[in-house]
């Protein structure tokens, strides 16, 4: 094949063959990049020419043209709508000539007859649920947690949902809207050494080291299983304790305190709820927990078995009789991981219950990661559905020259497609179950990501096209659904008018704290924050207010080695003292005394304006990290680091409960008293 057919055939593939950096270079995609990149598209399931998509999206009010053929017939059509009724008619013509239906009002998924062929209508409202919505017009506030940093009694060395609830009902009194939190996606039982909440093992299931055993089990049982297990309440508080979590430590003894409470409590007499949690869950959740027992298992037999595509070929596919026969035969350790589920679920479902009955206008907002780790439940149950053979990541840019690979898959654009958009769906909405709101990681991802193939540099990838439209308006839909307000993490190599059209459907971008300055470096009075985005002092990838005016993240990057090419610490420290000043004159006026000194206690007045001067901004939202809340100087993960630095191990500090303390409790009131007066 020839250069030009083959980038041919992969603009057609939507790959596109050349990029522009942040530079505004442009870089063309070579060869060996689009040929491994076609392999893997090209696998996929894709729809037959002249095919009637099983879902076909539109919204409310506009006409929806159809993917048909151009015909001079006006066919008919049969529409039954969600609630029974029935909408019949003859579609006219688009100006191309396809079958163009008139507008429909009713929101939701609709069965379509036209033409001898049957599609799914998705027609969805013209934008998300809005902070607006749900406060009534009143500009809101909230708190963003590491959820697993959060401690309790008794937990063992992890955060865990009855924590969150508590931290909610905190919160909630002290009058924020929001919590937004950390991905509680599920995770690796058997690899417990991988940790970090944006690699999840299934985007569809919960993290279950982050299960509270006190939601269910009385203090009797969780003693008498102790006893049983000869489990030591020590070695137990001595994690509890730690100032960071030992996660394969900490992961080992909660679940064998948890199997041995589904051995002594659960197994016996599984209680009612449970089998109604299997039953509503049906194939995927059974997936998962064979996936967790199967894993385990081939785990045992040697390193090669944490990724499914190394396992016998039998045991790849999950519709096998071998993995069939293997679910028969370790009946009660897919059943312990039922029984896990279902537990995760109870707590997160009564944490988000606390936030509504404290009061929370808005609730529970959580966070949908960019991607599934490819070793992952989720690729091995739905094999069809994603890019198995490239992953996802960010071309080099001045934060990573070299390009960065996230280690991630994502969906094949030619599969939501040719599924109806199954997966996206069955995605979203098992993250906005029971959730007032949900932030989507590297939302761009909507519209197109980075993906390299696999064994290639992070350098050499491609852009892949998805079709941006018709997701943006399924978020919609199911943010109308769940009564959820959406934001979209949108920092980063931002496509040409995104922002743009993700603000006509109301899906929320971020205005950071650290980014918010005009050409000459000078920071934006808040009055001039987007309306649109959600204002925040900081991210969990990004320094902490006390910790970037100590330069904490200098002195990380310095001893990692892991300054900008070219630049010494020296020079990034005087860069630091230059930015100090740039952001105090912006957070008191003129008049105000000298920047505070580079100490800890000057750090806290700079958190304390920090908090005050967000409040302000025009945004609808604003969030205070609980970090900052604290006036912490580390920041949860330094991007880029694997080891050295304790990403996603730290913990908040011990004592009495996190808002009640002094300088919390001031820093909530400076930015609640700031949102009250704009």
């Amino acid at each position: 094949m020839n250069d030009r057919s083959l980038r041919m055939r992969a603009r057609k593939a939507g790959l596109a063959t050349a990029w522009r950096d942040a530079a505004g270079v442009s870089h063309r995609v070579g060869a060996d990049t689009l040929r491994g990149l076609l392999r893997v598209l090209e696998d996929g399931a894709r729809l037959e020419d002249d095919a009637l998509p099983p879902m076909v999206v539109g919204q409310a009010g506009v006409a929806t043209v159809l993917p048909l053929r151009p015909s001079s017939e006006r066919l008919a059509f049969r529409l039954e709508c969600e609630d029974g009724s029935v909408i019949t008619g003859q579609a006219g013509h688009a100006r191309d000539g396809c079958p163009r239906l008139p507008a429909i009002s009713d929101l939701g998924y609709h069965r379509l007859e036209i033409a001898g062929r049957r599609t799914v209508l998705a027609i969805a409202p013209a934008r998300c649920r809005t902070v607006a919505d749900a406060t009534g017009g009143a500009r809101g506030w909230g708190l963003s947690v590491q959820l697993h940093a959060l401690r309790a009694r008794h937990d063992a060395g992890i955060g865990h949902f009855g924590a969150l609830a508590d931290l909610a009902r905190q919160a909630a009194a002290a009058g924020a809207d929001a919590l937004a939190i950390s991905p509680v996606h599920a995770m690796f039982s058997a690899r417990p050494a991988q940790f970090s909440p944006y690699s999840p093992s299934s985007r569809l299931f919960l993290n279950v080291l982050l299960a509270d055993m006190r939601s269910w089990f009385s203090t009797h049982d969780i003693g008498a299983t102790m006893r049983r297990l000869r489990i030591s309440p020590q070695a137990a508080r001595a994690l509890e304790d730690a100032p960071l979590i030992d996660w394969p430590q900490a992961a080992e003894l909660r679940l064998r305190m948890l199997r041995g409470l589904y051995d002594d409590v659960i197994r016996p007499a599984p209680p009612a709820e449970l089998t109604a949690f299997v039953a509503a869950h049906g194939r995927a959740l059974h997936c998962h927990a064979v996936f967790e027992a199967l894993q385990a298992h081939q785990l045992g037999r040697g390193p090669r078995g944490g990724n499914w595509r190394a396992w016998p070929t039998a045991l790849r596919d999950p519709a096998s009789p071998e993995v069939a026969r293997f679910a028969e035969e370790r009946h009660h350790d897919v059943c312990f991981h039922l029984f896990l589920q279902w537990l995760a679920a109870r707590g997160l479902h009564g944490a988000g219950q606390a936030a509504r009955d404290g009061g929370m206008r808005i609730g529970l907002i959580a966070d949908l990661a960019v991607g599934t780790d490819p070793a992952g439940s989720q690729c091995w149950a739905n094999q069809d559905d994603f890019l198995i053979g490239g992953s996802v990541g960010a071309p080099p840019d001045p934060l990573g020259p070299l390009g960065q690979n996230w280690g991630l898959t994502t969906f094949s654009p030619g599969a939501l497609r040719a599924h109806g958009y199954r997966a996206f769906i069955d995605t979203l909405r098992a993250t906005l179950t029971r959730q007032g709101g949900v932030r989507i990681d590297h939302v761009m991802g909507l519209e197109r990501l980075w993906v390299i193939p696999e064994g290639a540099s992070a350098a050499d990838g491609a852009y892949l096209s998805f079709p941006g439209r018709d997701l943006m308006r399924l978020v919609a839909l199911e943010s109308h659904r769940h009564q959820a307000v959406v934001i979209g993490e949108d920092l980063g190599t931002v496509p040409a008018g995104f922002r743009t059209r993700a603000a006509r459907r109301s899906i929320m971008g971020m205005n950071v704290l650290w980014f918010q300055r005009d050409a000459q470096g000078a920071f934006l009075p808040p009055d001039k924050w987007g309306a649109n985005d959600v204002a925040m002092t900081t991210t969990h990838d990004l320094p902490t207010v006390a910790g970037w005016w100590q330069a904490t993240d200098i002195g990380w990057r310095k001893s990692l080695r892991q300054l900008a090419r070219g630049t010494k610490a020296e020079d990034a420290l005087a860069a630091r003292a230059h930015d100090r000043t740039a952001l105090w004159a912006a957070l008191h006026p003129p008049a105000a005394p000298d920047p505070p000194p580079v100490t800890p206690d000057g750090a806290a007045r700079v958190v304390d304006a920090a908090a005050r001067f967000v409040g302000t901004a025009a945004s609808a939202l604003a969030i205070l990290p609980l970090e900052d809340a604290l006036g912490l100087p580390e920041q949860p993960n330094l991007p880029g680091t694997i080891s050295g630095h304790p990403n996603w191990q730290q913990r908040y500090p011990p004592g009495p409960p996190v808002l009640e303390r002094p300088d919390a409790a001031r820093r909530l009131d400076l930015l609640r008293t700031a949102r009250n007066r704009v």
